[in-house]
């Protein structure tokens, strides 16, 4: 009890800060001077200080005219820092430390807009997402921003299924069983923070629900008027790295084994960006070589079936090896497998139990259309790495020329960070959610930037392309830059030319002069799904062959080999079994739907061509 008054009491005196880039100007920062210090290579905000998503300052919660340097934010929103000796809820296991993500002042500013009267978020709101990704610390740094912002109110904070924290203005906490405090939650005045436990009490107060995707813990609150839901999104990979560099970096476990760099991009790799399963967890040994059970117990269909109809699959796989990516305004999501890696071993296992092509099921039945901007990609990624000549249009000014594109056979290297890019390689990040682009490839002194997309709009992050900019370790030698928008057939000749938007998703107002002169094509990729509008032709998409890069030793960095731990080893030993196996399988073709009445002999030479539009499979 002591512990969580003294959090409570010194929460005030909590103070943001910044690590300074090594490439940035000491100069950028003197308007910061009356706001903040400089310590040991950190802005350091003044108490009391705190920043809006654009970097905006705010002292005591009055909006100053000051700005932090954008590329102060770029990866996140600063780290809270709690005076020493104190931890978040007076729990050592939360530590006294919290990065804040960038999601975390986004969301916090939608629900201040959207908790006014009539609003659509008038009474409260859920905050749901992939388990693992810090809906609670999101909660944590909410108790900071709500002190700050409205220091006159109680909050009320349900930790488990009766027992709550009441944080008083006065700086006392009192915890009590739920049901003694209706009288601070009748008051519209309050707030009523409710972390993983079912909400089925419309109280005043203002509601917020921190919770993973548990459809009976929010079935009924989302029902009632003025209650929202939204989604928080997965972690970034520079989000991912950040945190790990100011808490984790030169960590050892009892072994005497240290978390390095190197172990980040593996954990990334098998797990995806989840700060639970790559951070937390990085050395619990039973958590870790649980991933092939969880592989090897996934039902493909009764995964996406489930997800189809609940929100999250309901067996093992859930929150694990399937994500929810939202859309900007968090309030939708999409499904997604956690990484290439898991997408290709459970394609894989799913094929050689049940002796079906997972590609044709996934591309053609509507229950699995989640999943095809997955399927799409591992296979665009894989035609792209292996060359060929490929259709381009170039989609800036009037020309609708279609042309063809030469793209050379390269060796797959995967990166955490983009200091591990590599020239003459297609370089591909471990991270799904690696700002604006899939990968990247050099071409003479041209820098070949490939986006894969199944859909006609797909903007594109600022963002993203200004750290390519700035981090790439070789980009003095790049003169141009091409971005392709890599499409399937069926909207390869209508798709357009794309927008710059911010983190915010809005139209960028001011666009660098390099990214202006950017060139944007459209590259198809043929999977035989038919174009109605375009001439009738006859094509053969052929099953994937999902090689793991690891065992097949093409698709993958050599140095990746170096490092692979005993877990991996044997994680090649069952792909190796259930490659060999899928290669005796009967291999299937997908004819172009409208050319279904091509003879025979056309689809064998076709096929013994190995020629798929001009793709190299």
């Amino acid at each position: 009890g002591f512990s969580v008054v003294e959090f409570w009491k010194n929460l005030l005196d909590a103070r943001i800060i910044f690590p300074i880039r090594q490439d940035m100007k000491r100069a950028e920062l003197n308007a910061l001077e009356s706001y903040s210090t400089i310590e040991n290579n950190y802005v350091l905000l003044n108490k009391g200080v705190t920043t809006d998503s654009d970097g905006m300052l705010y002292d005591n919660g009055k909006k100053t005219n000051v700005k932090l340097p954008s590329i102060l934010m770029n990866d996140f929103g600063g780290m809270l820092c709690l005076p020493d000796g104190v931890f978040f809820l007076g729990n050592k296991s939360y530590g006294s430390k919290l990065l804040i993500r960038n999601c975390y002042l986004q969301l916090f500013e939608l629900i201040k807009m959207n908790c006014k009267s009539n609003g659509p978020a008038s009474a409260g709101c859920t905050i749901t997402g992939t388990p693992g990704i810090g809906k609670t610390y999101f909660g944590l740094s909410l108790l900071f921003y709500i002190r700050y912002n409205y220091p006159e109110a109680t909050i009320v904070w349900q930790y488990n299924e009766k027992m709550c924290y009441q944080f008083l203005p006065n700086d006392n906490v009192q915890k009590e069983d739920i049901n003694l405090f209706n009288r601070t939650l009748d008051s519209p005045n309050n707030f009523f923070l409710v972390d993983a436990q079912a909400l089925t009490f419309n109280y005043q107060a203002y509601m917020i629900q921190l919770t993973s995707p548990k459809e009976e813990r929010f079935k009924k609150a989302v029902k009632w008027p003025g209650f929202a839901k939204y989604f928080m999104p997965l972690w970034e990979l520079e989000e991912i790295t950040a945190l790990w560099t100011l808490q984790y970096k030169n960590k050892k476990n009892f072994r005497g084994e240290e978390f390095t760099l190197e172990l980040v991009g593996e954990l990334l790799d098998r797990w995806g960006p989840i700060p639970r399963s790559v951070l937390l967890k990085w050395d619990d040994v039973a958590y870790q070589q649980n991933y092939q059970q969880l592989i090897n117990e996934v039902n493909l269909e009764d995964c996406i079936n489930s997800i189809d109809k609940s929100g999250m699959p309901t067996d093992t796989i859930s929150g694990r090896l399937v994500y929810l990516d939202p859309d900007p305004e968090f309030a939708s999501v999409v499904y997604r497998v956690a990484s290439p890696r898991v997408f290709n071993r459970v394609i894989q296992e799913y094929e050689i139990r049940t002796k079906r092509n997972a590609r044709d099921l996934i591309m053609s039945s509507p229950e699995f259309r989640m999943f095809r901007g997955n399927m799409f990609e591992d296979i665009a990624h894989r035609t792209l790495q292996n060359g060929g000549i490929f259709r381009v249009r170039c989609l800036n000014g009037d020309n609708s020329d279609i042309n063809e594109r030469n793209i050379k056979e390269m060796e797959c290297n995967w990166f955490t960070t983009l200091n591990e890019a590599r020239k003459e390689y297609y370089n591909r990040p471990k991270s799904k959610t690696f700002a604006s682009i899939n990968s990247f490839s050099l071409d003479n002194k041209t820098l070949d930037l490939y986006q894969i997309t199944i859909s006609e709009n797909h903007s594109l992050k600022k963002k993203g392309l200004n750290d390519l900019d700035r981090l790439l370790p070789w980009r003095k030698d790049v003169n141009d830059f091409n971005l392709y928008f890599v499409v399937p057939s069926n909207i390869f000749e209508t798709f357009p030319l794309q927008k710059y938007k911010t983190t915010k998703n809005e139209n960028c107002q001011k666009i660098p002069s390099w990214i202006d002169n950017i060139t944007q094509y459209a590259l198809e990729i043929n999977l035989g799904i038919s174009n109605k509008s375009a001439k009738k032709r006859s094509s053969v998409a052929i099953s994937g062959d999902y090689e793991n890069e690891e065992t097949t030793g093409k698709g993958t960095n050599k140095d990746a080999k170096k490092r692979k731990t005993k877990s991996d080893t044997d994680d090649e030993t069952s792909e190796s079994n259930v490659i060999s196996g899928r290669r005796n399988l009967k291999r299937s073709n997908v004819i172009d739907n409208e050319d279904e009445d091509a003879s025979k002999s056309d689809v064998e030479k076709m096929e013994n061509e190995k020629d798929c539009r001009g793709c190299k499979w």
